[in-house]
Order: C-alpha cells, then sequence, then structure tokens
C-alpha cells in the first residue's frame, strides 16, 4: 500500500480544495493511504467536516503567517519524515514552497498547477507581489518529480511559455453524483426565498478583480426585462461591497455573500453565467453544467476548452463586453433548453467526472516509484 501525503494551506473551500477532495473520495483505500497535513488554522468557509467524513487521517499545524514563514517548513518536514510517504502532492502556492525547499529528494513530489499562475498571480495580487509570486513559483515547481495542470490547455499554455520545464495534465472532474439536475425546481427555490416565476441567471465567484464581477452588474442595471432574476454568490472580495452598492435599488438581483450549499442555488437556478478574466479549469462551471444549466462564460480559452468541442450546451460572450453579455443573455432565453441541459450533463459524466479524474491520478501515484 502506498502512502500519500496532501500537503495544502487550508481546507478552505475552493476550487483546489475540491478538486483535492474529488481525488481522496474515489481513492481505491486497498491501495492507498492517504493523509492530509494543512498548514495554517481553518477559516469558517472550511471542508474539514466533509473531508473528516471520509474517514481520511488530518493532521493541522495551525500556524499563523508569521510562525508559518519562520517554522512551516522545520514543523512540514519533521512530520513527512515520521510518516515517511511514498508521494507528496501538493495543491495551493505556499506548501509548494516549503515542500520544494525543506523535503528531501528521497520523497517523490507532486505539484497540481490549478491557474495560469503567470497571469493570475498578478491579476489577483497586483504587479510587484504577484511578480514576485511568479518568479518563486516557476523556481519551485522545478524541484517537483511532476507538475500537472488541471487542463490540457493550461499545459499547452505554461509549456510554451517555459519550454525547460515539463508540465503534464489531468483534467478537473466534478462529483456528478452530488451535482445533478433536480426536476422541480418550485420546492427549493421556496427553501432560498428566490422567486418562482422568473428566469433565474446564477454567478458564482469571488467578487474580485480576476473574476470581473462589475461586468454582470453593468449588464444588470440595463435589463429591462421584468422575468429574469440574478443570483450573485461568493465570497465577500474586494468588490462585493462596491457591486452591491451599485445595485442598491434593484429588486432583480440577490447577493448571497459566501454560501455553503452552492449545488442547492445552482440546481435552483435555470443559467449560468460567469465573467472571468483568467482560470485554470473552473470548478463553478462545471458544476453548473453538471446540474444541468446552459452557460453563458466570458470567451477566454480556459472556457473554449471546456465547450467548444461539443454542441449546444452553452454560448460565449466577448471578456468585458458588457453589451454583448447583455445580447448573449437575450439569445440564451431563446435556446432549446431541455437539448442544453442534457447536453450540458452528458458533457461533465463523459469527460469531467471525478470518478475519471481520481483514477487519472492514481496511475500517476503508480507511476511513481
Amino acid at each position: 500500500m502506498k502512502t500519500i501525503v496532501y500537503s495544502i494551506s487550508t481546507l478552505r473551500k475552493s476550487g483546489p480544495v475540491v478538486v483535492l477532495y474529488n481525488i481522496v473520495k474515489n481513492l481505491d483505500l486497498t491501495k492507498y493511504k492517504p493523509i492530509i497535513i494543512t498548514l495554517s488554522k481553518e477559516p469558517q468557509d472550511t471542508m474539514i467536516k466533509d473531508f473528516q467524513n471520509l474517514n481520511i487521517e488530518i493532521i493541522q499545524l495551525n500556524l499563523n503567517r508569521i510562525k508559518g514563514f519562520l517554522f512551516g517548513g522545520f514543523q512540514l518536514k519533521k512530520i513527512i519524515e515520521k510518516i515517511n510517504p511514498n508521494v507528496i502532492h501538493c495543491s495551493s502556492f505556499r506548501d509548494m514552497l516549503l515542500v520544494g525547499f525543506f523535503i528531501k529528494k528521497k520523497y517523490k513530489k507532486i505539484a497540481t498547477i490549478h491557474c495560469d499562475f503567470p497571469v493570475e498571480y498578478i491579476l489577483r495580487y497586483k504587479f510587484i507581489v504577484g511578480k514576485i509570486m511568479v518568479v518563486l513559483q516557476k523556481y519551485i515547481i522545478r524541484k517537483f518529480n511532476k507538475r500537472i495542470t488541471v487542463s490540457e490547455l493550461l499545459s499547452k499554455k505554461l509549456n510554451k511559455k517555459y519550454s525547460k520545464i515539463n508540465f503534464d495534465f489531468i483534467d478537473n472532474g466534478i462529483d456528478t453524483d452530488y451535482f445533478k439536475p433536480i426536476d422541480n425546481k418550485t420546492e427549493l427555490r421556496l427553501k432560498l426565498n428566490l422567486p418562482i416565476d422568473k428566469k433565474i441567471f446564477i454567478w458564482g465567484a469571488s467578487f474580485i478583480d480576476v473574476k470581473s464581477p462589475i461586468t454582470l452588474i453593468e449588464v444588470i442595471k440595463q435589463i429591462k426585462n421584468k422575468n429574469l432574476f440574478f443570483v450573485c454568490c461568493g465570497a465577500r472580495g474586494n468588490l462585493f461591497e462596491i457591486c452591491k452598492e451599485k445595485l442598491a435599488d434593484y429588486s432583480n438581483v440577490l447577493f448571497t455573500g459566501y454560501v455553503n450549499n452552492m449545488k442547492e442555488y445552482l440546481q435552483a437556478s435555470d443559467y449560468y453565467i460567469t465573467t472571468s478574466l483568467s482560470e485554470g479549469l473552473p470548478n463553478g462551471v462545471l458544476e453548473a453544467l453538471s446540474c444541468g444549466l446552459p452557460c453563458i462564460l466570458s470567451d477566454i480559452s480556459q472556457h473554449k476548452y471546456i465547450l467548444e468541442k461539443t454542441k449546444d450546451n452553452g454560448i460565449f460572450f466577448k471578456t468585458q463586453d458588457v453589451e454583448d453579455l447583455k445580447n448573449k443573455i437575450s439569445e440564451i432565453l431563446n435556446v432549446e433548453y431541455n437539448l442544453y441541459s442534457k447536453n450540458a450533463v452528458n458533457l461533465i459524466q463523459n469527460k469531467f467526472s471525478a470518478k475519471l479524474m481520481s483514477k487519472k491520478y492514481q496511475s500517476l501515484y503508480i507511476g511513481t516509484n
């Protein structure tokens, strides 16, 4: 049996943590013993109970940022040497740094890269901090045996930018037993205090620049169709209050803030919108499609990677183009809804399922001697 250590900053609900959950949930426990090590204290929106329900060992270092910087590498090294795993699998920037700098070469190391980091780090953390993180990321991932991106498209991008570093890929996958359509939305809408007689569009992301929520906000301000309702779900980033203030007098929009029942909001909605400027392979889009929602996606390459090889499950708008997004909202109201919904579900089940993703990672662990 191979022991796999999964190192990550926290189990805060986010794309990388959901991917990690889907990997370990579908592990063959007759062949692998998973152990998760987290670096910092868990935030309020943690998924730790979900992991605990899988009966997986979790070791928490509970370090703040100062202690993590000063002592995190030494503590992590001590624990890993005691466990003596076959593979160490990292999923976040901070644990990649610590594992890369402090853990001996005797351990096989895998890093999952969740975003186009040369672009997204600068968009997310601004130029100076972002640029420093890009340089560190580029340096540290050379110390890993395998570098896995979350889509073929992302691996091609990074291989082109860094021709001397090899990036492989395993597509993100969604738990299709959990994210699935429901027959009757009325009861769920009543539970969530959503209108039962309107077409509901849902947007789900952090309110930060890279997710471009202002694009949708400007569209909502121009919508004249009283039969449309918009739900904006997501962590309260630096743009949250700005977005709420812009729509303070509008009754056709709901700002939920962070929610721990995103599945229900997806199942209760009719369509999904994302306005992101950059992604790795967005779980939010995959979850929406798995729930049968036709999607309106910004025309970034990461979104096209999901949909462009299939037909009739979503449409694209020009990124940050308010007028085009407004037009595409009108357009998607006229598509054959049942066909788009069915095609969306089939796409996820056939190409982007969690079980398929986990099997590919397990094949990678087998090949890591």
